[in-house]
């Protein structure tokens, strides 16, 4: 098979949860962005689509009980690893589903199971199944996960760290990753004056960073300031990012098939 284009999609935990209620889903949201994507899909036959989840309220509120990110800190915590990783898999198969329903080949794809981590930075992963997915024309949904760790027993990867890190694979191996869409509740990345940027480089993200604040609800894993900085370490092997609203309909849609949207560029 001759190796196509890949868009990489992150649904951000923020509009497919509510992340003010533990384990609260945004079912319409959900579904009404699954749709745009596979709509994209159907009309986009030369690139294949693989999409990532954030967690929302569903695995990063066990994530801060038994504080996770920082590994194994007490004797609670190989438990809270299990019901992290218990937590994520849930809202994964419902993201998976969602596909499924709307007759698209979903599969689930857990970091968990594909990465070993020392000190948060990669050191064993296998990547042959998600490349083997691809090949057959299956559509990957992956998302933030906890992640074996050999010096602290364990950590959490974002759905960003997650897909950038696979990108960063895949183009090594020949792959054409023609951007990341990151979808949020807002606009897009909004400077001092409350004004939307259109795009971002590594000359104007030191100003631009001072304006964003904290993530709303549940988080662990860095918001809106994490994306920007993923997404620059990107820019840097020529793939493209983008922020965009998904409240916004059609907007997802929009932007995957080319045709005019709104949210930040990230080159």
């Amino acid at each position: 098979m001759k190796k196509k284009n890949v868009v990489l999609i992150k649904l951000g935990g923020s509009i497919i949860t509510n992340k003010d209620i533990p384990m609260s889903l945004r079912q319409d949201a959900l579904d009404r962005l699954v749709h745009e994507i596979v709509r994209a899909r159907q009309e986009q036959k030369d690139t294949l689509f693989v999409v990532g989840h954030g967690q929302g309220s569903f695995a990063h509120v066990p994530a801060v009980k038994y504080q996770t990110m920082q590994g194994f800190v007490n004797d609670e915590s190989p438990m809270g690893m299990a019901i992290v990783q218990d937590s994520a898999a849930q809202l994964n198969r419902i993201v998976v589903r969602a596909f499924l329903q709307q007759g698209v080949p979903a599969v689930s794809l857990y970091p968990s199971n594909s990465l070993v981590t020392n000190a948060r930075k990669p050191v064993a992963y296998f990547t042959d199944v998600f490349e083997q997915y691809l090949r057959l024309g299956m559509f990957p949904v992956t998302g933030g996960d906890v992640i074996a760790d050999e010096k602290q027993g364990c950590t959490i990867w974002s759905t960003e760290e997650v897909l950038s890190f696979f990108a960063q694979q895949f183009v090594k191996k020949g792959w054409h990753i023609t951007g990341i869409f990151h979808i949020v509740e807002v606009d897009g990345v909004y400077d001092l004056n409350k004004r939307l940027v259109s795009r971002i480089t590594y000359k104007n993200w030191p100003k631009i960073k001072q304006a964003i604040t904290c993530t709303k609800g549940f988080d662990v894993t860095g918001g809106m300031g994490l994306k920007v900085e993923e997404s620059l370490a990107l820019a840097k092997l020529g793939i493209p990012s983008n922020i965009l609203s998904g409240l916004v309909k059609d907007n997802v849609y929009n932007a995957l098939v080319g045709k005019q949207w709104k949210g930040t560029e990230i080159l």
